[in-house]
């Protein structure tokens, strides 16, 4: 593409964009392509919702007056006027807030020559987390869900847990003597290493769940297939099974409404949901923050529906939510303890119940000796006990380890520390030697692809 006013004036587009972005609709997005031939550039503008798009190239053109070789002579502000005129119903879908996004859409245009274009998308395949120019520059795109990303999170999990199952129920003293280094088989379950619980196993039933679509009903019969036919068990047979879940399906095989079927109770707050709920963060990430709430609430709820429950699965994806965008650790830590406070302040929960999160929300948990860190089946232990090692440690082994040797429930501290490990540090950081010797790699390999078709196009 030689510098021209059809250059220019498909600059002003992507300048309009952000003049409309200042204006209180944050949810356009901009999705630039070459065609085929690498002749023409094309863009699309989409709601964020991915609910509707609009083919901003043509509607540029035909305000040329289709003739390219002169230069709109209306400003980037004026054509944020025209078009915001022009197309009152899409862009009144765009309303609202995505601060994440018009940040890295400035700074994308703040990167552009003046005699070049971006695209996201040409003929061939183009290298993933960048936008090509059309001079042969590389601009960093906004941090998407890659397949990478899904597979950090699946195996971050299921290794955790692999790790835990032999010395589960272990005391902390016992283990001090005698600590888990490596992967390691048989011990509690007599079984080989590398085997993983129910931990995993939900893990994987939710994520295969989301691969067809956001459906409560399709969640809770995977749930219900895992206990009954054995589907997504690491070596063919259910070994581990907490009460409140096995209740909560015994309620769902009666008919119960999944998002009724989980216990309410205050006994009702196991970790049974806290360990399979990290999927979910693929769904939910670009969502408001009350809609995610709610959908962790529905999705929890599944087998437990106790506002705590709740409130730690919350807490915990908003974490991974973050570790996805790319922010420190210790920055997403004070991030929540502003964000999250803020908005249950804003519901109808009893403040004691709230109260109960202070460590995390008010303290600096990561200051604390492991002496004050339990490892319990108690759902606010595990949620503490997994940001204490995560915060506590610089790499993947260190955090996983750390997490197994507290004792106690060591699969499920093992899983869930590792889902956000592996978030943190990436698939490569995980030792090689422990996803080798994991069990099914190939399939859950296989649902870290599967999963990402359908969060590319859903």
């Amino acid at each position: 593409m030689e510098e021209n006013f059809y250059m220019t004036n498909r600059q002003k587009l992507l300048f309009m964009v952000q003049e409309i972005h200042k204006r209180g609709y944050e949810k356009l997005r901009v999705i630039p392509s070459l065609s085929p031939s690498g002749l023409s550039w094309r863009c699309l503008f989409i709601v964020d919702t991915k609910k509707e798009e609009f083919i901003a190239s043509n509607w540029i053109y035909k305000h040329e007056k289709e003739d390219s070789s002169k230069e709109i002579r209306l400003t980037a502000k004026e054509l944020a006027d025209l078009f915001i005129g022009e197309n009152i119903e899409f862009i009144n879908n765009c309303k609202g807030e995505n601060e994440e996004y018009t940040r890295w859409y400035s700074q994308m245009l703040n990167q552009l020559r003046k005699d070049e274009l971006p695209y996201a998308f040409a003929d061939r395949e183009t290298e993933e987390g960048f936008w090509h120019t059309s001079k042969g520059n590389k601009i960093k795109t906004l941090p998407e869900v890659t397949t990478t990303i899904i597979k950090s999170a699946l195996f971050g999990v299921a290794v955790g847990d692999a790790l835990g199952v032999p010395v589960e129920f272990n005391s902390r003293e016992t283990l001090s003597k005698n600590p888990v280094t490596d992967m390691i088989g048989y011990g509690t379950y007599n079984l080989p290493a590398g085997t993983w619980s129910d931990d995993s196993s939900l893990t994987f039933c939710l994520a295969e769940a989301l691969t067809k679509a956001f459906n409560l009903q399709q969640v809770a019969d995977h749930f219900m297939a895992w206990l009954h036919d054995n589907y997504w068990t690491a070596r063919g047979e259910v070994f581990d099974v907490g009460i409140a879940t096995r209740q909560a399906i015994g309620r769902l095989a009666s008919g119960c409404k999944p998002a009724l079927a989980g216990g309410i109770d205050e006994s009702d707050n196991g970790n049974g949901s806290l360990m399979r709920i990290l999927p979910l963060v693929m769904y939910i990430q670009d969502k408001e923050i009350s809609e995610r709430f709610h959908i962790t609430k529905q999705v929890s709820s599944i087998t437990h529906g106790h506002i705590r429950a709740v409130i730690a699965c919350f807490y915990y994806l908003e974490f991974a939510r973050q570790i996805i965008k790319g922010i420190d650790k210790f920055q997403i830590y004070k991030n929540l303890q502003s964000d999250i406070s803020t908005f249950l302040n804003t519901l109808s929960i009893h403040t004691a119940e709230i109260s109960l999160f202070d460590r995390l929300l008010k303290g600096n948990i990561y200051e604390l000796s492991d002496h004050d860190i339990l490892s319990s089946g108690y759902v606010l232990h595990t949620l503490e006990a997994s940001i204490w090692c995560l915060l506590t440690s610089d790499d993947y082994k260190t955090a996983t380890l750390k997490a197994v040797n507290l004792g106690l429930d060591t699969d499920t501290t093992g899983a869930v520390t590792g889902g956000l490990a592996g978030l943190l540090y990436g698939f490569d950081n995980i030792p090689k030697s422990w996803v080798y010797q994991l069990a099914r790699k190939e399939d859950i390999e296989d649902l870290a692809t599967r999963w990402k078709a359908y969060t590319k196009y859903s």
